[in-house]
């Protein structure tokens, strides 16, 4: 199946989204230490687009505004087409004494919307859970947002949700703040190395939002293209994050992943769109976005298959479970173990 053919879903009131998108948060936005190619994304956008996305997902910080605008450079040329735009805030400061002081989130997405050269955003997130000291921040910035929404300057508000790595007190204050804020719809990365965090009650965080009627942001879902076979310097850091040998590492995700592609009658180049139904499937709420990388990357994402039978999803959550074990067993020290089911 070539392009995202599949129906839209409902991000918030009144918003509805085809739900695969593509997102600036790759390393090819780890600025200053990474240098941007700025034609290899501009191309990746325009496929993108060309394939079917409705969504462009970024953030002020990627690059400090380079990716807003080169993503505004290539909506200009796609006027006719329906691209909606996710960004966030929280994480520049800028001038101001704090990213969230004062009048800091108005101005910031005005600077956003003139990058991007939009009148409005689908959904803008905050990204940061920080609100100053003893949260002296937080309600201006409520009512701020809550502004913004009504003036029709934003589509909804968005919450990052936590990751399966947070802590008890992490979780807690994701809860308090979900209470305050109230958003639309909550952005989190989630994947098969990085499940849905686990609520307290033992509540997914895909549970709660479909309980709690919000919109639901998958991001990372290939993580940074390691679920995909790419040995990506962002991979590379993602999987020695606790001092494992990136070799070893590889050697435990890409043996999984051999099996997984021989199982579904493909090779490397149909992981990626394997691994997206998957997470489409998992949550049916939800709208997910990879990482805009060259053209040919861009087709593999978007060349998605048929709908997954319980089977297959049950034997791609168990290569999941298995690469997981086999990475833990590396950072304790122990013989790898993914071998055959």
């Amino acid at each position: 199946m070539k392009g995202c053919t599949l129906n839209t879903r409902s991000l918030a009131a009144g918003l509805s989204l085809k739900p695969l998108g593509v997102s600036t948060g790759t390393s090819r936005w780890d600025f200053p230490r990474q240098p941007i190619d700025d034609g290899v994304i501009v191309r990746g956008l325009r496929r993108a687009i060309e394939l079917g996305a409705s969504f462009v997902d970024t953030a002020d910080a990627h690059g400090e505004g380079h990716a807003e605008r080169l993503i505004g450079k290539v909506l200009r040329e796609y006027r006719n087409a329906e691209v909606h735009v996710i960004s966030k805030v929280g994480q520049l400061r800028g001038s101001a004494p704090h990213p969230y002081a004062g009048p800091r989130v108005r101005h910031q997405l005005e600077q956003t919307l003139e990058n991007l050269h939009q009148e409005d955003l689908a959904l803008y997130v905050l990204d940061s859970y920080d609100f100053g000291p003893g949260d002296r921040y937080l309600g201006p910035v409520i009512e701020q947002m809550h502004a913004l929404r009504d003036l029709g300057d934003i589509r909804a508000i968005g919450l990052r949700g936590p990751t399966s790595a947070a802590s008890l007190d992490e979780l807690r204050r994701f809860h308090l703040l979900a209470e305050e804020v109230q958003p639309d719809a909550i952005w989190a990365q989630v994947s098969g190395l990085l499940p849905a965090a686990v609520l307290e009650g033992g509540e997914s965080l895909i549970e709660f939002t479909v309980r709690k009627g919000m919109g639901l942001v998958i991001a990372s879902p290939l993580e940074h293209g390691v679920l995909a076979g790419r040995r990506t310097r962002r991979a590379l850091t993602r999987l020695c994050s606790e001092g494992i040998c990136p070799e070893e590492a590889f050697a435990v995700v890409e043996g999984a992943l051999r099996e997984l592609a021989v199982r579904f009658g493909g090779g490397r180049d149909t992981l990626a769109g394997l691994i997206l139904r998957m997470s489409l499937q998992q949550a049916p709420h939800a709208v997910v976005t990879v990482g805009v990388a060259e053209e040919h990357l861009v087709d593999e994402c978007f060349a998605l298959p048929g709908e997954l039978v319980e089977d297959d999803l049950l034997y791609i959550d168990h290569t999941y479970s298995r690469i997981r074990i086999g990475l833990q067993a590396l950072t304790a020290g122990l013989p790898e173990r993914v071998g055959g089911r």
